[in-house]
């Protein structure tokens, strides 16, 4: 046993005994840095900003006790700023879009609890690094062209519906209208953040950047009586944190397919940020720990359970707070728990001068975060990997800004498909690990054949999993005809490993290979004129093995996985899919599906009005949702002329008494006040009457249109012809 594996720290109690000291200052010096973070992640996602501080709280105080994983620190995250902004922008905006987030949260951290299950903690080997890397700069791409307006003064309000390519054409306009006093503040944060890492002096490298921006806006902002002189969207606004932390998660908009789209992105791209820090930082560790990747992917799943039932943001381990607590000397899970702790005493004890923070200074570490996610170099870095890594990079960054991170993320990948094909990797070895694998008493010898791609390393991943320590392993790649980059890293960190557990890695083959640069971990190709000679594939010892996951396992998750799409294929289809049976036995259908859609409308309407309530946009919805009152009560009257059954008759009687109840004691109460312009009383009629008075509404006029597809399908599958 070596020395540094002998002096392991320990785990549960006994490691809180004996790191307690180490455990705690890292702890608190995370805490120092997530603080802020937390606060501006979750404004920037359109959450209230306390429930990004809740999120980090449930990532070390609970999540703790399950990871798989011992330095990562857990809480919101930057790449998923754009996923939950657009979750609650698309579903209504506001407290609505909020809590119908919330919904979405919840269901995707199920599916994460069962991946982890299900032992697929590997699937991030799948994503190229070159489009994992391309989809985080195009999040640090969008948030900057968001936070920079923010950062200069300008009100939030008047950027609602902006893509990206159009935030960041309005630059030039936000620099001529800034708000003087505080984009002064924001461009001090600025320098600040970019100038800290810079400094030689030892005792300041200690004190994490942003809490010196908050040593520095906070006294600005009270000595320039921001409270008074600016808007109320200069300052955090926390407002009745501990009164609103509860059941929050709406599911009401569980049918819908904009509902299980952000289902499946929180799932994709959630796990894949989460799971690729754990990795990153298991290599940071001193004492080379391993993780659990599908322990630690079950537990984040659990933790984003408790954050979306309670109102906060989904959350992964979080790259920037988890190097800092390896380099504020963490040891254990411990780290973990106290920085959620400290946060806990924040939330209890420093809310006042919290709300003193200008948001300026929370947008200027968001930009600071969004630099580092696409700063100039990693442009370099990856050019001189190689020039292919370039264009699969780029590619997801442009698919990723012009449309979303799904398509962005797809698009790399098949760039790297296309790539991987033109460079002759063999069709056969696209997705199966090809080797042949021999045992003696002292030594492996492991032959490579077809192609060494990210599409099958977990299955390579599997045959290295079987080499025992402390014996000499030859790796042979002279049947090899490519070795792409994320293989090579691979091959690398098992070298590191391998050789640290006291055997011995030979590597042959590569003097055959071109790599496409002078990179030491750059793809590489057979020379051209070399064909390496196919043998009969013999498949590694052990069980039955598909790309690393067992039969049940790789049949429940590709079940899994096939229906999540086809579910949301599903949601997505329109009224002119049922076209297809005649005109009569549509229209009831079509009548109740409308006001299913009009009802939802007035929701969002009146959510939209609440988070900008100008004069001009009270006048507009509240007129809207009056207009669309009197057509509900026109289409109502008309589909109860239809033939109904006892069963639909009874429903519909339901739905109107409930409905009237909605609109005398909901709706109306709350058109008043805004034209009252008492946007305080009309919030509290939404949560107090809208809300819990719509439930019943959305439950009649749904299972009304469940009852008419129903119908609608009997009908069509009786007349169809035979």
């Amino acid at each position: 046993m070596s020395s540094i594996q002998s002096s392991l720290p320990k785990e549960g109690i006994a490691g809180l005994k004996e790191n307690f000291r180490s455990d705690f200052i890292s702890g608190f010096l995370v805490f120092l840095l997530a603080l802020p973070l937390s606060l501006g992640i979750a404004k920037a996602s359109e959450f209230p900003p306390a429930m990004g501080v809740l999120t980090a709280m449930i990532g070390g105080l609970f999540v703790s006790f399950f990871a798989g994983s011992r330095l990562t620190i857990k809480g919101p995250a930057a790449g998923l700023i754009t996923i939950c902004a657009g979750c609650v922008t698309e579903l209504g905006g506001g407290p609505e879009g909020w809590h119908l987030a919330l919904g979405a949260i919840v269901v995707a951290s199920w599916i994460q609890i069962v991946l982890g299950f299900l032992k697929a903690g590997s699937l991030s080997d799948f994503i190229p690094h070159s489009a994992v890397h391309g989809m985080l700069a195009a999040i640090g791409i969008i948030i900057f062209s968001k936070q920079i307006h923010i950062l200069l003064g300008i009100d939030p309000s008047t950027l609602k519906g902006l893509d990206p390519i159009g935030l960041l054409a309005r630059i030039p306009d936000s620099v001529m209208h800034a708000n003087q006093p505080v984009a002064l503040i924001g461009i001090v944060s600025l320098i600040v953040l970019f100038g800290m890492p810079k400094l030689k002096v030892n005792f300041l490298k200690k004190i994490p950047a942003p809490m010196i921006v908050l040593l520095f806006a906070i006294p600005a902002a009270f000595i320039l009586s921001f409270n008074t002189t600016q808007p109320a969207h200069a300052l955090v606004h926390i407002g009745d944190f501990w009164g609103s932390v509860g059941y929050n998660p709406d599911f009401s908009a569980i049918n819908s397919f904009v509902f299980w789209k952000y289902v499946f992105m929180f799932v994709v791209v959630g796990s894949l940020e989460s799971l690729l820090t754990v990795k990153a930082v298991d290599g940071l560790d001193p004492w080379k720990r391993q993780s659990d990747f599908n322990k630690d992917l079950a537990a984040v799943g659990a933790g984003n359970a408790v954050s979306g039932l309670l109102g906060g943001l989904p959350m992964i381990s979080e790259v920037a707070r988890s190097s800092a607590n390896v380099r504020f000397g963490g040891r254990t899970v411990w780290a973990n728990f106290f920085h959620g702790f400290f946060l806990l005493v924040a939330m209890l004890l420093m809310i006042p001068v919290i709300e003193m923070i200008p948001n300026a200074a929370l947008a200027a570490m968001l930009i600071f975060v969004g630099y580092v996610l696409a700063s100039p170099s990693l442009f370099y870095k990856t050019y001189k990997i190689g020039s292919e890594q370039l264009v699969v990079f780029l590619v997801t960054i442009a698919a990723t800004i012009t449309t979303d991170l799904l398509i962005g993320i797809a698009s790399g990948i098949v760039a790297k498909f296309f790539f991987h094909i033109v460079n002759g990797a063999p069709l056969s070895s696209m997705f199966k690990a090809r080797y042949t694998l021999k045992e003696n008493e002292n030594e492996y010898n492991l032959t490579i054949q077809g192609a060494a791609i990210f599409s099958n390393l977990m299955g390579f991943k599997n045959a290295f999993s079987q080499l025992k320590a402390g014996k000499k392993v030859g790796l042979d790649f002279s049947k090899a005809k490519l070795v792409d980059h994320t293989f090579m890293e691979f091959l690398k960190h098992f070298e590191e490993e391998y050789t640290h557990t006291g055997g011995t890695v030979i590597v042959k083959g590569f003097e055959r290979f071109q790599p496409f640069s002078n990179h030491p971990l750059a793809g590489r190709k057979v020379s051209h004129g070399y064909q390496p000679l196919e043998e009969e594939f013999v498949q590694a010892k052990g069980p039955l093995i598909v790309n690393g996951f067992g039969r049940v396992q790789l049949a429940l998750l590709f079940g899994m996985l096939c229906a999540l799409p086809l579910l949301i294929v599903g949601m997505s289809k329109t009224e002119q899919d049922l076209n297809v049976v005649q005109q009569d036995r549509t229209i009831p259908l079509e009548q109740v599906a409308h006001i299913e859609v009009l009802l939802l409308e007035n929701r969002l309407a009146i959510a939209s009005t609440l988070v900008t309530p100008t004069p001009e946009i009270i006048s507009h919805n509240t007129a809207q949702v009056e207009e669309n009152i009197a057509e509900i009560e026109q289409t109502w009257n008309a589909y109860m002329t239809n033939h109904l059954t006892p069963a639909e008759r009874t429903l519909a009687e339901r739905f109107a008494a409930n409905r009237n109840r909605f609109i005398n004691e909901g709706l109306k109460p709350v058109i008043i006040a805004l034209r009252a312009d008492d946007v305080k009383e009309a919030n509290n009629i939404v949560v107090r009457k809208v809300r819990p008075l719509y439930q019943p509404v959305g439950e009649d006029i749904h299972a009304l249109v469940k009852l008419q597809q129903a119908d609608f399908l009997a009908h069509h599958n009786k007349n169809r012809p035979s």
